[in-house]
């Protein structure tokens, strides 16, 4: 950013602050600003004393023609204080010895510069900055190129003979007049197509030339570039957040688990324990009433009692005499 034309020295006025922060502002808003424009003219400019060169903008830049008109109106309306006789180099129509003449290709908004060894035609424009003077706020404005005449190309129609059958006309008397065979018919061929395919071609690339000078700048691509870069960085911090957070929540809750499982493990197994008696009563009970059911209609056998045998003896023991005891004894 030229900073040197706001910086006031020691000779020129104090500058308040909102000046410079308004002069900040403006050069932030046109520098490295693409336009098409229309270099026309050298004018004496009696504001300022000395001559400025007229560039008006193309008729596709009404975009650029409302920003430069709403700072024109504030900048006048800001300087009306501070410096009452300080000129905009930004008008519309007819201004001082310049006579503006309607163009179909130009609008009404003119911008007074300067500019060096350039001949009057039609040119892109970049915006460098903008020159705050002790009575003129002018724009300083480079030339990028020119701009190359677009030839469309004329479509051409095939003809054809039809030499099959005359053509009758209607005359003024109201009897039909024979056309003689040699007339030609005009009918539409290939290359009528092919020529409308090419002036659709042709205005497409204009109009996607037009759109990348007037809106691909290196303000917006600053802008999107920041934007992306912002967009990856919150989805990567997002990603991060949400690993961090599922990775805690795993933990925890195997511990919890761990937890449960730990003092779950008894009480499942003395209800496993439990259920298996009761099962198994119930087997058992069912086995005896199955039992029960079988031997019912049979005769329930006697067992044989058992009957005293005479071959047992009793026997008795008699008590030992002390002398025939054992020594150990």
């Amino acid at each position: 950013m030229d900073t040197s034309s706001i910086v006031p020295a020691a000779s020129v006025r104090p500058m308040p602050p909102e000046e410079l922060a308004l002069q900040s502002l403006t050069k932030q808003l046109y520098k490295s600003r693409l336009f098409r424009g229309y270099y026309v003219e050298r004018c004496f400019v009696e504001e300022v004393g000395g001559y400025r060169d007229v560039v008006v903008l193309q008729r596709s830049e009404r975009d650029l023609e409302k920003m430069l008109q709403n700072s024109a109106a504030q900048l006048q309306m800001f300087y009306r204080r501070l410096v009452p006789n300080m000129w905009v180099g930004i008008t519309s129509g007819s201004y001082g010895s310049y006579t503006h003449t309607v163009h179909p290709g130009q609008l009404e908004t003119c911008i007074w510069t300067e500019l060096s060894d350039l001949a009057f035609g039609e040119y892109w424009f970049s915006i460098k900055t903008l020159r705050f003077r002790d009575q003129e706020v002018q724009l300083k404005i480079k030339m990028v190129r020119a701009v190359e005449e677009v030839t469309l190309a004329t479509p051409r129609r095939s003809t054809s003979l039809n030499r099959s059958s005359p053509i009758k006309a209607i005359t003024a008397g109201g009897e039909p007049e024979t056309i003689p065979e040699s007339a030609e018919q005009i009918q539409l061929g290939m290359a009528d197509f092919l020529a409308v395919l090419q002036q659709w071609g042709d205005g497409i690339k204009q109009t996607v030339y037009d759109f990348m000078a007037n809106d691909v700048n290196k303000r917006n691509i600053v802008g999107t570039i920041r934007f992306l870069g912002l967009l990856i960085f919150s989805a990567v911090g997002g990603a991060a957040v949400a690993l961090r957070f599922l990775g805690v929540f795993a933990v925890r809750f195997l511990f919890e688990l761990s937890r449960f499982t730990h003092t779950a493990t008894p009480i499942v197994f003395k209800l496993l324990e439990f259920l298996n008696k009761i099962v198994g009563a119930i087997f058992i009970l069912l086995t005896m009433i199955w039992k029960d059911l079988v031997n019912r209609g049979q005769p329930v056998s006697k067992q044989p009692q058992i009957e005293p045998s005479s071959r047992f003896k009793r026997i008795t023991y008699e008590r030992s005499e002390p002398q025939h005891r054992s020594p150990r004894w």
